[in-house]
């Protein structure tokens, strides 16, 4: 749950610097994310390789915005991805010798502390934030070895992956043992830095998630009308127990969908548009169903757009008879893409519980994965194509399914008013 710091409501400096613009764009660190997964699309529509690189950072970017980072931590991840990621799609690892050196150097600094976090919220290791107010100096101790011997594991963990490949791959990695050596006496060094703003952190009792200087509404309801919508006398069990049949219905209807076009032997591009269609379009209707469960239809403008969006793509693939394979694969990626991206900042406003937010990022980075791959081949085998898209479908659905019976136990173990 994200922590709230008292600030007026207004557009003052503080929050035009820190943020909490909007439940999808929360500040700068937020433009510089969505700018990252712009340039990764660029780069996939263009074909090149290195958008696997961008594909996998941008997606790591992802999840850090589920895991709700203090700002400090996600804008070390935000340049420690860039410099690995970038590097290699702007070929800065041949063109200057030294540039490997510095990302092993300074990355470390970036995603070390995040990787500790990672584990706090896995509850393996204590929390930085509330080391402190025990009193323990051993908590604080602890707190900077594991941080450093994650960084160094992960150092050479990422030298033997660059051994194998070269080993059985075919690849040109590695440079000599000099190379390996330096490579990780620069991950060493990263890693103690990091280690090292992570105990300071500690030290000073800081809090290991963002600070929201003016909560913004979010994208289905605020914490308050959560709270409300729990507390209404006229919300009888029956009703709690089928409020998540609307996700269990699009999950349903997707799976299905996918499982069709897995189970046609060659279905005809024009099939395969009617059947994305009709899955788009009740999977907007299942969006509508949610909506009027609501009163407040004011707040939840965001959903309005969003069924909007899928009406619009569901309607140009039905009404395209002629449509073409390339319109239909940039649809499908561009509805994917957009949907883990809304998908991850639902996640990071609305308050979730650790296996709906595990669950939720699953199925953003999926969504997002398979529209950059949909937007990088749309030229390749229909066949192949088909079988991508019809197995994203089958995933997505089944996760669909698993969110909804998650939800449904969590409202069982809510007493009845």
């Amino acid at each position: 749950m994200t922590t709230y710091a008292a600030a007026s409501p207004g557009w003052d400096r503080r929050r035009l610097i820190y943020g909490d613009w909007s439940w999808l764009v929360r500040d700068g660190l937020d433009v510089l994310r969505l700018a990252f997964i712009a340039g990764t699309i660029v780069f996939a529509i263009q074909g090149r390789s290195t958008a696997v690189a961008l594909t996998a950072a941008s997606a790591v970017l992802l999840i850090a915005r589920v895991i709700d980072l203090p700002r400090w931590f996600d804008f070390g991840l935000v340049v420690a991805m860039t410099l690995i990621a970038w590097g290699t799609a702007l070929s800065l690892y041949g063109g200057w010798f030294y540039y490997d050196k510095i990302v092993h150097g300074l990355s470390p600094v970036g995603y070390v502390p995040v990787l500790y976090i990672v584990l706090v919220r896995l509850g393996v290791v204590p929390d930085p934030g509330q080391a402190i107010r025990e009193h323990r100096v051993a908590r604080i101790s602890g707190i900077f070895i594991v941080t450093l011997a994650v960084g160094v594991a992960v150092g050479g963990f990422y030298e033997s992956i660059e051994w194998f490949e070269d080993k059985f791959l075919g690849g040109h990695f590695v440079g000599g043992l000099w190379d390996t050596e330096t490579d990780l006496l620069c991950d060493e060094g990263g890693s103690l830095v990091g280690a090292s703003f992570l105990t300071v952190w500690a030290l000073r009792g800081w809090t290991s998630r963002r600070v929201t200087v003016v909560p913004a509404p979010g994208p289905t309801a605020t914490p308050v009308e959560t709270a409300a919508e729990r507390l209404r006398p006229r919300r009888s069990n029956w009703e709690r127990q089928i409020a998540a049949l609307p996700l269990a219905a699009q999950g349903a209807v997707t799976a299905a969908a996918g499982a069709l076009l897995l189970a046609l032997p060659s279905p005809s591009l024009r099939t395969v548009g009617v059947v994305v269609g009709v899955a788009i379009i009740a999977f907007a209707a299942f969006e509508v169903v949610e909506l009027a469960r609501h009163d407040d239809r004011a707040s939840r403008v965001d959903r309005v757009i969003a069924i909007a969006a899928l009406v619009g793509a569901g309607a140009l693939v039905l009404a395209w008879p002629a449509i073409t394979q390339r319109a239909l694969l940039y649809t499908a990626g561009v509805a994917a893409v957009v949907f883990g991206v809304a998908e991850t900042a639902a996640l990071s406003t609305r308050s979730f519980s650790p296996r709906e937010r595990l669950l939720g990022a699953l199925s953003a980075v999926v969504a997002y994965v398979f529209g950059i791959a949909m937007l990088a081949r749309p030229g390749g085998s229909l066949a192949a194509a088909i079988d991508l898209l019809g197995l994203y479908l089958v995933v997505t659905g089944g996760l669909r399914l698993v969110q909804s019976a998650v939800a449904w136990r969590r409202r069982q173990r809510v007493p009845a008013p």
